[in-house]
C-alpha cells in the first residue's frame, strides 16, 4: 500500500446525469486536494457499458455503474475493476419510451418492437430483458438497435417506428414534454441503481485514499439533499424544471456511508442468470 501522505492522480468517470452531480461538486471544489486526491472528472454519454470498458483498458480508475451493468461485467473472467461501494439506496425509474409516431400506444403492445439501446451489456439492454419478462414476452426473440446515447435515440425517433426506449425517466422528460417521444410507463429497477466500482491496482495500493474519496462524495450527497440550493443547482446544470427537481429528489437517497451489501449482489446475479444475461 503506498503513503497515505503521496499525492494521488484519480480519473474518475460517470454518466452527466442528476444523480453523479455530488461526484462532480466534490471534485471541482478542489476538498479533496486536502488528502492528497487529485481528481479528475470525465462525462460518459453512452453509459455503463463505455465505463466497464475503460475501467478494463485503464482510461479511468474509478466509476459509478448501473448495479446490473457492473455486475453483469464482473461475471467475465478479464474484469480489472471491483465493487467498492453502493452509492445510492433507491432505484432507478426507468421511463419507457416510443417515438410519437408509433404503433405502439401502451406497454402490451411491446410484442413486436425493437427495444433501443445504447450499447451490449448497458443497462438500456439489460434493463430491457427485465421489462420483458414482466410482460412474459420471449426473452429469445427480443430485437435490439444501438444508438450509442440519448442523443442517437432522440434522432432516430424523429424518423418514427416501433421502437422502444428505456432511459431515466426525468432525464427524458423535456423530450417528452417538447413531443420528440412518448413515455408510455415507468419501470422501477428491483435493486439499488447505481453502485461504485475501482479499478483493482488502484484499490489494491491506494485503499485510504479510495476511502477517503467515497467518504467526502458521500457527504457532499447527503449535504446537497439538504440544501436549500440545491434544486436550482440542479435545474441549471442538467436543463430540468424545477417541478421535475423536486419530484426527482422524492425518489433518490445515496448511501450515507461505504457499504457494499453482498446479499443484494447476489440477487443481481442470481436474476442475470435467470434470463441467461450472464
Amino acid at each position: 500500500m503506498k503513503s497515505k501522505n503521496s499525492k494521488l492522480d484519480l480519473r474518475v468517470g460517470g454518466v452527466p446525469e442528476h444523480f453523479n452531480l455530488p461526484w462532480k461538486l466534490c471534485i471541482e471544489s478542489g476538498s479533496l486536494m486536502e488528502f492528497n486526491i487529485n481528481a479528475t472528472w470525465t462525462d460518459f454519454y453512452s453509459g455503463t457499458g463505455a465505463m466497464v470498458q475503460s475501467l478494463n483498458d485503464g482510461s479511468i480508475d474509478v466509476a459509478t455503474l448501473l448495479t446490473e451493468g457492473a455486475v453483469a461485467a464482473l461475471a467475465k473472467d478479464d474484469t480489472q475493476f471491483e465493487l467498492y461501494s453502493f452509492y445510492t439506496k433507491t432505484p432507478l425509474i426507468w421511463g419507457v419510451h416510443t417515438p410519437s409516431k408509433t404503433d405502439i400506444h401502451a406497454i402490451e403492445d411491446l410484442n413486436n418492437a425493437t427495444f433501443v439501446i445504447s450499447r451490449y451489456g448497458s443497462g438500456s439492454h439489460l434493463m430491457a430483458y427485465l421489462l420483458a419478462e414482466s410482460l412474459d414476452l420471449n426473452l429469445d426473440t427480443l430485437k435490439f438497435t444501438i444508438i450509442d446515447n440519448l442523443e442517437g435515440a432522440r434522432k432516430l425517433f424523429k424518423k418514427g417506428g416501433n421502437y422502444i426506449f428505456l432511459w431515466e425517466k426525468f432525464m427524458t422528460k423535456p423530450f417528452v414534454d417538447n413531443g420528440e417521444m412518448h413515455r408510455i410507463a415507468d419501470f422501477p429497477t428491483p435493486w439499488s441503481c447505481f453502485v461504485t466500482c475501482v479499478r483493482k491496482s488502484i484499490l489494491k495500493d491506494h485503499k485510504e485514499k479510495i476511502e477517503t474519496l467515497m467518504n467526502n462524495v458521500l457527504k457532499t450527497a447527503n449535504t446537497l439533499k439538504t440544501s436549500d440550493l440545491a434544486e436550482q443547482l440542479i435545474a441549471r446544470e442538467y436543463q430540468l424544471e424545477i417541478p421535475d427537481v423536486k419530484n426527482w429528489f422524492k425518489t433518490i437517497e445515496w448511501q450515507s456511508s461505504i457499504n457494499l451489501d453482498n446479499k443484494l449482489i447476489k440477487k443481481v446475479k442470481a436474476k442475470l442468470k435467470q434470463l441467461d444475461i450472464i
